[in-house]
């Protein structure tokens, strides 16, 4: 995906606010576990490689890694990099490969400097309370949509309004991801 200048200034001028927040994480351990939620295509994924891009110590662990097929496996995502980053070990996983379909070779994470975990479900009630800075991004409902459909094509566009934004409703409604966020990010800027 490519992003336009507007985008960019709108990821920037949000950048620094989640870096000062990310900065002045108080944590006992030598990594940052930073939270990145929101409704597809609100720009989460933007905003966590712009935090990845302003700084060299961050690797970002995307939730869409953790489908298998039919359902995110979050139990996976949880005991597989968050415990294992929390204990201070190397965190390795296969990533879903939506491609293919298949889970392709593992990828690693180290347990230092900054992880951003970012997805629709990355402020799950699993993980909520081992992020050190928790982001919500949000977005209109039209906007999402056509963001999902400029990156997935307009074939996608009854998967999008049948299945994966009434999953997100009810996901949101159940859990309240954006009740425990530290920041809510407006999205709605063109990205």
């Amino acid at each position: 995906r490519t992003i336009s200048s507007v985008g960019t200034r709108f990821v920037m001028s949000q950048l620094a606010t989640v870096l000062e927040l990310v900065l002045s994480a108080s944590t006992h351990r030598p990594l940052t576990l930073v939270g990145i939620g929101g409704h597809g295509g609100s720009g989460k994924s933007t905003l966590a490689h712009a935090i990845k891009a302003s700084r060299p110590d961050v690797q970002v662990v995307s939730t869409d890694s953790f489908w298998n097929g039919t359902q995110f496996d979050l139990p996976r995502l949880r005991t597989e990099v968050v415990d294992v980053l929390l204990h201070g070990g190397l965190a390795t996983y296969e990533a879903w490969d939506w491609a293919t379909r298949t889970l392709a070779g593992p990828v690693a994470v180290v347990p230092s400097g900054v992880v951003v975990i970012e997805g629709v479900c990355a402020l799950h009630e699993m993980f909520r309370q081992n992020l050190d800075v928790r982001v919500w991004v949000d977005a209109p409902y039209e906007l999402r949509l056509a963001r999902g459909v400029a990156r997935d094509g307009e074939s996608a566009r009854a998967t999008w309004t049948t299945l994966w934004m009434p999953s997100e409703d009810a996901y949101v409604a159940r859990d309240n991801p954006i009740a425990c966020a530290h920041l809510v990010i407006d999205g709605a800027a063109p990205l």
